[in-house]
């Protein structure tokens, strides 16, 4: 198997998670005002941060859970899990069903044909500094870390990307639109990873630009490309806008 048959692989086994993106069936804002909902079992309300819940998988006394802002955790439920997420300063429900619809629709990601072209060589100008980045819901007050701009030449076109910093020193985070976004790809942008070779020298495999849950899910808080990683040139690798999505009125095939 080749690298970039293993990377469609592990991009399947995200997707196919059951208790992954494709399994959430709703997002639900919490407030003081305790509310019921058809895809999670008992009465949900939410004081700061912390979520209280009576009646939950059977529970008939009250639990809470307490996170800090923009951390999440799993809990266990009957059919799947549920997920309590900090969003913006609010706390938010999604619910988990590993019966979803969505689960059993999908059958693989749609990926463009590998292209040794579109894996190129970057050159790093340092400019540490905060970006301010929106996401698919408006502004969460989220901005991440730069470490510079990437400099680089793809399709006989000079291009830069701000790269952001991950935990390993030796990969940067890519959010980018192109000229396919919203075309052939999804519209909100996709990710990918640069590599560092050494020096100011990075490698950035545009084979694998990889979807967000936006792109199969409303009931996501994905981040959009800042527009500093608008770029005019068309990158035709990786993953393609999917043919499904869950949206409030249920699934739409495309």
């Amino acid at each position: 198997m080749s690298t970039h048959e293993e990377w469609i692989a592990s991009r399947n086994k995200n997707w196919s998670n059951p208790t992954g993106f494709l399994a959430v069936t709703g997002m639900h804002w919490l407030s003081e005002v305790p509310q019921t909902f058809d895809d999670v079992t008992g009465v949900w309300w939410a004081t700061g941060h912390t979520v209280h819940a009576t009646g939950f998988d059977g529970v008939a006394e009250e639990q809470t859970w307490t996170l800090e802002p923009r951390a999440e955790i799993m809990v266990p439920m009957a059919g799947g899990k549920l997920e309590i997420a900090s969003r913006g300063g609010n706390m938010v429900l999604r619910p988990r069903h590993s019966d979803n619809e969505m689960l059993r629709l999908f059958d693989g990601i749609d990926a463009f044909e590998y292209d040794p072209a579109l894996k190129v060589e970057a050159t790093l100008i340092p400019d540490e500094h905060a970006v301010p980045v929106s996401s698919v819901i408006g502004d969460l007050g989220i901005a991440y870390e730069s470490a510079g701009e990437l400099v680089f030449e793809i399709n006989g076109e000079k291009a830069s990307l701000v790269g952001f910093k991950r935990p390993d020193p030796e990969v940067l985070w890519l959010i980018f639109r192109d000229a396919t976004s919203g075309h052939e790809t999804y519209g909100t942008g996709r990710s990918v990873s640069a590599k560092h070779i050494e020096g100011d020298h990075w490698e950035i495999d545009f084979n694998q630009s990889a979807n967000f849950p936006c792109a199969y899910t409303d009931f996501a808080t994905c981040p959009l490309a800042p527009r500093e990683n608008h770029m005019t040139v068309a990158i035709r690798a990786g993953e393609k806008a999917p043919k499904i999505k869950r949206t409030a009125d249920g699934v739409v095939k495309k």
